[in-house]
């Protein structure tokens, strides 16, 4: 199977040329994408990580990929993506994808670090983790998040143009 099947399968529609670019690198590394809302971000950093990590078993892809969002509405709307990306792909979604957000029940993905994760929050619960102080988790969990969102990580910050200081 094609990167280009591939993502026809999981997203429903097919994909643009940067997209098949970011698959197409055997090592994950640093980059900013510049492109307009509306032309597939998420799905593309998202599905060149499952083609690259999960159906090519590339283990110099992260582990761990950590959607950084600004606002609650945007974890909403994109866990709904998220998962629906991954049932394409064949992975459980309630295995596979965690939520950080407030005023939900902490969720046990740390207990499971070996697990390709997709990680989906608001940027105040992933930052205060990724600080080693992580808002509505309990202290004795602060160094193990802080290790997992620091270690074999791929941090996708999106819309950061609504962040601030974050």
């Amino acid at each position: 199977m094609t990167f280009s099947d591939f993502f026809q399968r999981c997203a429903g529609f097919s994909r643009h040329e940067w997209q098949a670019r970011l698959a197409a690198d055997d090592t994950c590394r640093d980059r900013l994408i510049r492109i307009p809302t509306g032309f597939g971000k998420t799905a593309g950093v998202t599905i060149a990580w499952l083609w690259n990590r999960v159906e090519q078993k590339n283990e110099t892809w992260p582990r761990r990929l950590v959607l950084c969002l600004p606002m609650r509405t945007l974890v909403e709307q994109t866990k709904l993506a998220v998962s629906a990306w991954l049932e394409q792909a064949g992975l459980s979604p309630q295995k596979h994808v965690a939520v950080l957000m407030g005023g939900l029940s902490p969720s046990e993905w740390h207990l499971e670090p070996e697990q390709d994760t997709v990680l989906i929050g608001t940027q105040d619960m992933l930052l205060s983790r990724a600080m080693n102080r992580g808002y509505g988790a309990g202290r004795a969990r602060w160094p193990m998040e802080y290790a997992l969102l620091n270690v074999d990580c791929l941090w996708v910050l999106d819309e950061i143009q609504l962040m601030g200081v974050g």
